[in-house]
């Protein structure tokens, strides 16, 4: 699967002011390689992934979905995109503090219509990969940051996406669990011949990506 944005703008409203944050975007991003965008704080990095998910939609412009513009889709379609074939990681793992880790993995394939043990079975795979198994029936409280997002990474790959979408997904992480988060990322994109793509300010995040950009005054740039 491809995701190719054509002449992609967002513009905000500020009182009588139009802050431009994206400003004509035209890149493709394709299955099973791994995308770093860089850039300072306010440029628009999360708004662009926010877009390619399909949970914002562009002033003006095109997103492409393997030839497909995602705003023409059904809300089915586009539910469908969004469930089965994006997953999402935060620089904040937004992991339900009532429920177990085994539990808040399983929602986006209960979303999705699955059997709560298919999923289970699925997410106790995905745990157990991530080195969180024994993990499982603990809160998201008894967890560390690092464990945390390892979760949620888990939750993310749940329906088996064609696409991962990572905002600062090593933001709260001291250096070196930041570095084995984002090689795990790295190993499930070559394992699942998935895309990955990557906002953040992390040296070593752009660095590692196969392709990396910059996101600057409303333009993004390959470096």
């Amino acid at each position: 699967m491809d995701i190719v944005t054509k002449g992609l703008k967002k513009y905000f409203k500020q009182g009588e002011k139009t802050l431009v944050v994206l400003d004509g975007i035209n890149v493709r991003f394709q299955q099973g390689k791994t995308y770093a965008i860089t850039g300072v704080s306010g440029t628009g990095k999360s708004t662009l992934l926010h877009l390619l998910a399909g949970i914002d939609e562009p002033t003006a412009g095109s997103i492409e979905i393997d030839g497909k513009d995602l705003l023409s889709f059904s809300p089915k379609e586009k539910e469908d995109f969004f469930n089965q074939d994006i997953g999402l990681v935060f620089q904040s793992s937004y992991l339900i503090s009532e429920l177990t880790v085994l539990e808040n993995v399983v929602i986006p394939g209960m979303i999705f219509g699955k059997s709560f043990s298919l999923c289970s079975e699925r997410a106790l795979y995905l745990l157990k990969e991530l080195g969180v198994l024994e993990k499982a029936h603990s809160f998201p409280r008894e967890l560390s940051g690092g464990q945390q997002q390892r979760v949620a990474i888990a939750r993310a790959l749940l329906n088996e996406p064609k696409f991962l979408l990572a905002d600062e997904p090593t933001g709260n992480l001291d250096i070196k669990i930041g570095k084995e988060i984002v090689d795990l990322l790295l190993e499930c994109s070559e394992k699942r011949s998935m895309g990955v793509i990557i906002s953040s300010h992390d040296p070593y995040v752009a660095q590692s990506m196969g392709q990396k950009f910059k996101l600057e005054n409303g333009n993004l740039s390959q470096l």
